[in-house]
Order: structure tokens, then sequence, then C-alpha cells
């Protein structure tokens, strides 16, 4: 059996699901695996329904399709998640990256750090309250 080109790793403690690539071009029944296990990793979420978190690591993806990412444009469009962190670096990964940017709680950065910092950002507020 083939490892997947992701991960997606869920904690339920911060109400956080992770996801990062590996450097691999996908076909469409990996994206398509990749829609499934996302919504298997929404419904397995045990805090209140669209309070969960999506940080997004594309730092080691691969520039893909046009119809894988119009599918991954779709699963972020209908994600119920609360706030959504896109990790991308390099230039041309930073162009495609920003057609994910379709909502407000959706927001690209640079690095780990400033994208966990603003998904943790009102919670850390609301536990100094």
């Amino acid at each position: 059996m083939t490892a997947k080109p992701y991960q997606i790793t869920i904690d339920h403690r911060r109400s956080l699901i992770a996801i990062s690539f590996t450097p691999v071009f996908w076909s469409d029944s990996v994206s398509s695996s990749f829609v499934a296990d996302c919504l298997a990793a929404v419904q397995s979420m045990t805090c209140k329904p669209a309070e969960h978190l999506i940080l997004v690591d594309l730092q080691n993806a691969v520039l893909q399709s046009k119809d894988v990412y119009d599918r991954m444009i779709g699963l972020v469009g209908a994600a119920t998640a609360r706030r959504i962190a896109l990790i991308a670096a390099a230039p041309l990964a930073r162009m495609q990256t920003k057609r994910l940017q379709i909502r407000d709680n959706v927001v690209m950065f640079d690095d780990a750090a400033s994208a966990q910092a603003w998904l943790f950002a009102a919670d850390e507020a609301a536990a100094a309250a």
C-alpha cells in the first residue's frame, strides 16, 4: 500500500485539524481520498459544530492540476471551521493558494508560528478575560 501524500492530524484538546503535504502530484483518486479523510476528521471533532480550527501547511505541496485545486476550493468553501490558516511561503505556491482564500475566515501566512498565533488568538484572549 502506498503512503498518502498528505497527513491529517487531529488535536481534540485544541479543536485543531492540521494538514500537511508531501511533494507529490495528485491523481483524481488521491484527491477523492483527501476529501473523504478531511470530512472524517471534521466528523471526529469533539468540540461544538463549526468551532474547530484548521491549519493547512502547503510548504511542501506541489502545484496541482486545475481539477484537483477546484476540488480543494470546494472543500474550503464547504468547511465549517471557525478559522482556516494556510501556510505557503514560495511565491508560486502563494499565487495558487490565494485561490483558496474565498472566505473571511481563511487567511494565508508565510510561516507556522504566525498561522498558529492567528488561529489561537481568540482562544487566548478569552482565556485571559
